[in-house]
């Protein structure tokens, strides 16, 4: 049986998140949750990226990264932690070194800190066990691509889970993988490019 808003409210109590913007934001209760277990299996490599990013140098690759936690922060409603990213991307914009260098330390170590927390709703990840057909595939795709258009976050997650179930060669895994993290950082530009490079080689 479905759980409602006051049913998830009340069981899901992790500091600094606001249950009832992240059910709005998210569009259900059960989205919700696979969100948290969602951002809980990026939270180390988003945070090493960003580290990388600093010590390289790459502003514009760092500021595409917090531009992205910024957004999914504000998704699960995390809205303190949305905005600490949100100052992060300023000051990448405006190429604040010192600032950042001054300042990233505490709010990747604040992100971090959600880990335990959104460890209960992280979901084992099943093997792929569908031959790859280019129609199917290519069907989900298409699909895709209109929910990224319409920003719709259910259909997209649906279309990747979709595609995470196919059985690709290495090279085509990678790129699948790929556009489901796009996807999943709710980076819909890059993910709409990535999407026809994937069409392309199929």
């Amino acid at each position: 049986m479905a759980q409602n808003t006051d049913e998830v409210t009340s069981e899901i109590d992790i500091p600094s998140i606001d249950n009832d913007k992240g059910i709005e934001n998210s569009g259900s209760p059960m989205l919700f949750k696979e969100l948290l277990g969602d951002v809980y299996g990026k939270i180390d490599d988003k945070c090493d990226a960003i580290r990388s990013h600093l010590k390289n140098n790459d502003i514009k690759s760092y500021t595409t990264e917090v531009h992205a936690l910024k957004t999914t922060c504000r998704m699960m409603g995390a809205m303190e932690l949305a905005e600490n990213f949100y100052t992060l991307e300023k000051l990448g914009t405006d190429n604040n070194v010192s600032k950042i260098e001054e300042d990233t330390p505490g709010v990747l170590a604040a992100f971090s800190a959600l880990k335990p927390y959104l460890e209960p709703y992280a979901k084992v990840k099943s093997e792929p066990e569908k031959e790859y057909d280019k129609t199917s595939v290519m069907e989900v795709l298409n699909r895709l691509e209109a929910a990224i258009g319409d920003f719709d976050l259910t259909a997209a997650e649906a279309c990747t889970d979709e595609l995470a179930e196919y059985v690709f060669d290495e090279s085509m895994a990678a790129k699948i993988k790929r556009l489901c993290e796009l996807v999943g950082d709710l980076d819909y530009d890059e993910a709409g490019e990535m999407i026809e490079g994937v069409k392309a080689a199929l």
